[in-house]
C-alpha cells in the first residue's frame, strides 16, 4: 500500500479537537462565573488537561498505530481486537479516576447514594466510542478517497498505454497500404509513382512528428487528408473512380482539436475495399463542425464480387473503435451502415478547444 498523504486528515483532527478545548473551556467558565469565580486560572487548565488527556491517548494511539497499521491493511479481527482492548483500558483509567476523585473530595449537603454506574463514568464511555468512531469514519472516508485518486490514476496509465499502442499500429498499417499503392503504379505509370513517393514523404512527415501529439489541430487534419486523397487519385483513373471531398474552410474549424489519423482508417478502408477496377466506383469524404461537434462522413461504392469483409473485421477499424471508447467514452458515436451498393461511415465527435486540449 502506498503511503498516504494526511496533511488535511490532520488538519481535520486538530479543528476538531481545538473545538473540543474551546467548547470545555466555554462551559468551565460558564460554571466560574456563576460561583463568582474567576473565569481562567490554573485549576482550570489543570482540571481540563486531565479529563482530556485520556481521550487525548484513546484517539492518538488509534489514529497513528491502530488504523494504519492494522485497519487499512485489512487485518480487521486484529483491529477490533486492540482498539477495543483500548477502549476498555481507558474508560477503566477514567473510572477510577472518577472514583478516586469521589473518594477523596467531600460530598455536598444532601448527596444521595451513589448509582452503580454514575452518570459522569457513562459520559465518559459515550465520549470514547464517540472518539474511536468519528477518527475512524474520517480516515475510512480518506483512505476512500485516495483509493478512488489511485485507482483513476492506475484506469488513466493504462488507457494512455493502450493509446499508445493503438496508435503505434497506425502507421504500419498506413505504409503497407501506400506502399502496396505504389508498387502497383510503378508497372502502370512510373513518373506518376514517382510524385507518388514525394507525396508519401510529405505524408510521412505529418504522422513521423505532427500525429504524435496527443490532440491535433482539425485543419492540419484535413491538410493531411487532402494530400493522401490527392495521391490516391493518382492512382485510379478519373473515368472509373470519382472521388468526392466536402471539407470546411479554416476559419470554419479555428480553434478545434482532434486525435490525430482518427478518420483515416476509414478513408483507408473506403479505397481498398470500395474500388473495382472493372466496375464504376466512387468514394466521398465529407468533414463539417455543428454543435460543437465534429462529423465526420465517408461513403463508397460496394462491389458484389469484392471482399468488403474487412470493413467491419480489419485491424484499423478495431483500434479506431477502441481508440474513440478510450478518448470519448460514450460521447463518440460511429454509425456504420451498409447495403447491397454503398458503405456509410458516420462518425461524430465531441469538438475540444486549443485553450485546454486535454478536456
Amino acid at each position: 500500500m502506498r503511503t498516504r498523504n494526511r496533511k488535511i486528515e490532520n488538519i481535520i483532527y486538530i479543528g476538531l479537537w481545538l473545538v473540543v478545548i474551546v467548547l470545555y473551556l466555554l462551559d468551565a467558565m460558564q460554571i466560574r462565573h456563576s460561583a463568582g469565580k474567576p473565569l481562567l486560572d490554573t485549576t482550570v487548565l489543570s482540571r481540563m488537561t486531565l479529563s482530556l488527556l485520556p481521550f487525548l491517548a484513546l484517539f492518538l494511539v488509534n489514529n497513528i498505530l491502530f488504523i494504519p497499521r492494522l485497519l487499512l491493511h485489512n487485518r480487521y479481527k486484529a483491529y477490533l481486537s486492540a482498539a477495543g482492548a483500548l477502549l476498555i483500558a481507558v474508560w477503566m483509567y477514567q473510572t477510577w479516576t472518577f472514583y478516586f476523585h469521589f473518594i477523596n473530595y467531600p460530598k455536598p449537603p444532601g448527596h444521595g447514594p451513589t448509582p452503580l454506574v454514575p452518570l459522569p463514568v457513562l459520559l465518559s464511555l459515550v465520549y470514547d466510542l464517540l472518539i474511536v468512531g468519528a477518527n475512524l469514519a474520517i480516515a475510512l472516508i480518506f483512505q476512500r478517497f485516495e483509493d478512488r485518486l489511485e485507482r483513476e490514476s492506475l484506469q488513466k496509465a493504462h488507457a494512455e498505454n493502450q493509446l499508445a499502442y493503438l496508435k503505434a499500429q497506425i502507421n504500419p498499417h498506413f505504409y503497407m497500404n501506400m506502399l502496396n499503392n505504389i508498387h502497383g503504379m510503378i508497372e502502370i505509370n512510373a513518373e506518376k509513382a514517382q510524385e507518388m513517393v514525394i507525396d508519401m514523404s510529405n505524408l510521412m512527415r505529418y504522422m513521423l512528428y505532427d500525429s504524435s501529439n496527443d490532440r491535433i489541430a482539425l485543419s492540419s487534419e484535413i491538410a493531411f487528408l487532402k494530400n493522401y486523397l490527392r495521391l490516391m487519385r493518382q492512382r485510379y483513373p478519373e473515368d472509373r473512380v470519382k472521388i468526392t471531398v466536402d471539407f470546411p474552410s479554416e476559419s470554419a474549424v479555428s480553434g478545434v482539436m482532434i486525435p490525430p489519423l482518427l478518420f483515416l482508417v476509414f478513408i483507408e478502408n473506403s479505397f481498398k475495399h470500395g474500388i473495382s477496377y472493372r466496375d464504376d466506383s466512387f468514394v466521398s469524404v465529407r468533414i463539417e463542425v455543428q454543435d460543437n461537434r465534429v462529423i465526420f462522413t465517408c461513403l463508397n461504392s460496394v462491389h458484389p464480387s469484392a471482399d468488403n469483409h474487412g470493413h467491419d473485421h480489419g485491424i484499423g477499424l478495431k483500434n479506431i473503435r477502441e481508440r474513440l471508447r478510450l478518448i470519448y467514452g460514450d460521447k463518440a458515436r460511429c454509425d456504420i451502415r451498409t447495403t447491397a451498393s454503398t458503405y456509410l461511415v458516420n462518425l461524430s465527435i465531441p469538438t475540444h478547444e486549443t485553450a485546454d486540449p486535454h478536456n
